[in-house]
């Protein structure tokens, strides 16, 4: 899983909100700002995918860990929020897994 320090803080995910641009994929959408000193990721379950809080965590383990696997190749200075959608409850972790590098490399932030 991402470390504490290499996720948003909660002034950092409002300027992703603001500032980022969208790119969706199957199971997740992501919201991305480039030109940032360093890189960090923030992996949000809405309440409409999962009712549950143990699910909605369980979902974001596994794209925190999706992320976690591909950091090394991300481009410096990226800010990133992964939203996962309804679709996601159904996946296994190399789907998401999958997922999310294409949803990276369609964005254009892996090197």
């Amino acid at each position: 899983m991402l470390s504490r320090s290499q996720r948003l803080s909660v002034e950092q995910f409002d300027s992703v909100m603001e500032k980022g641009r969208v790119f969706h994929s199957s199971l997740f959408l992501i919201r991305a700002v480039s030109g940032m000193p360093d890189i960090r990721v923030a992996a949000v379950t809405p309440q409409k995918v999962s009712k549950t809080a143990t699910m909605r965590n369980k979902i974001r383990r596994k794209a925190y860990e999706a992320v976690r696997t591909i950091k090394a190749s991300i481009k410096p200075g990226v800010h990133a929020a992964v939203f996962a959608k309804q679709t996601v409850l159904n996946a296994k972790q190399v789907d998401i897994a999958a997922d999310i590098k294409d949803l990276f490399v369609k964005a254009g932030l892996l090197r």
